[in-house]
């Protein structure tokens, strides 16, 4: 009952009508002496059991794996008498954008194995809702090398913005240099909004920058004449028509 109203007042009305489903079917934990291990997916995830499904035997594999790195690592430090420092992981899943097509997620995931800090990284998931399956960015577009290219500049230049505000006045290094669109996560963002005006781009640690300078969350409106590159089922979901 509890996920039911947390869906019917966070989101569309139409939502709230989802059969509600078990609180701990949104949460897997694996604990042990070598590894604490979390996943926890959205709990707009429960309106789609496939993609909920999909994300669920994703993460039971992520632990499984987790676990024998873990257990491999303690054993090699027990044998060659170091020390062992327990292994953590931990994933969330969140909402980007939920609109007439898409429930768009992204998740973000930290991780430590040992080192002196651990490290963070992203990926996203857009979901058709009427085809009931996962899609790439790029099933959005009808030509997503020319929709690609309108979006480049202005993503180095928004991100050459924030670099230059968080160096203070230092100077760039190597690490600064704009990364490949094409090799990043990028989402379609709506905010509180039914219609994703926006899209994301996630660069993690030593993606854009130093690992001092931490994770690049870059938004930006979808930029003059990509409209016409959006293939016409979607296009409600970006610019809230379909013409």
């Amino acid at each position: 009952m509890r996920l039911a109203l947390v869906l019917s007042i966070g989101l569309a009305p139409a939502l709230a009508a989802a059969a509600p489903i078990p609180a701990s079917d949104l949460l897997i934990r694996r604990s042990s002496p070598q590894l604490g291990w979390r996943w926890r997916a959205a709990p707009e995830a429960a309106t789609q059991p496939a993609l909920l499904k999909a994300l669920r035997t994703e993460a039971q594999q992520d632990a499984a794996k987790a676990s024998r790195g873990a257990a491999r690592d303690a054993a090699s430090a027990a044998k060659a008498g170091f020390p062992f420092r327990p292994h953590a992981y931990m994933t969330d899943w969140s909402l980007a954008a939920y609109t007439p097509h898409l429930l768009v997620l992204v998740s973000e995931a930290t991780a430590y194995t040992g080192g002196a800090h651990g490290n963070t990284g992203y990926a996203a998931r857009l979901w058709d809702k009427q085809a009931r399956r996962a899609i790439k960015i790029d099933a959005l577009f009808s030509d997503w090398p020319r929709a690609r290219k309108l979006l480049e500049p202005d993503f180095c230049k928004a991100l050459a913005a924030e670099q230059a505000r968080r160096l203070a006045g230092n100077p760039p290094g190597e690490l600064n240099a704009c990364p490949k669109l094409s090799e990043q996560p990028i989402v379609p963002f709506a905010g509180l909004s039914s219609t994703a005006w926006q899209y994301r781009v996630l660069l993690a640690p030593y993606v854009a920058g130093t690992y001092a300078e931490g994770s690049y969350k870059i938004d930006m409106s979808w930029p003059d004449g990509i409209k016409a590159l959006v293939k016409p089922q979607y296009r409600s979901d970006l610019f809230g028509d379909a013409r």
